[in-house]
């Protein structure tokens, strides 16, 4: 037998790695749970949100047909504010894309 015995510091060695790729392993499966959970959460929010929003607007449309003694215009004006809305969202990202491709063109540039 010399100094060190090799087959048990192979071993030790197999068994820290092994060791190693199981809390790897845990903590990936830890993070993805969590993500998804965060994930379930964000739709239901989003539902609830979504049902909340339909609902005001058809209250809001009510209200305005009420108001003015139609049976149509509330909705149509509801209609167009959702439409507007729809636009500036839409715009603001199709700037933000933009802006986003030419940042590294902008950074090649100053190299």
């Amino acid at each position: 037998m010399g100094l060190f015995d090799n087959n048990r510091l192979v071993d030790l060695l197999s068994n820290y790695l092994k060791t190693q790729f199981e809390i790897i392993k845990l903590d990936v499966q830890e993070k993805l749970e969590e993500l998804l959970a965060r994930i379930f959460k964000f739709i239901l929010i989003a539902f609830a949100l979504g049902i909340t929003s339909i609902f005001f607007l058809l209250g809001l449309a009510n209200w305005i047909n009420e108001t003015t003694q139609s049976l149509f215009i509330g909705y149509f004006a509801v209609a167009a504010l959702a439409l507007v809305i729809s636009l500036i969202l839409l715009l603001t990202m199709k700037k933000k894309e933009e802006s986003d491709k030419e940042l590294p063109e902008d950074l090649e540039d100053h190299e």
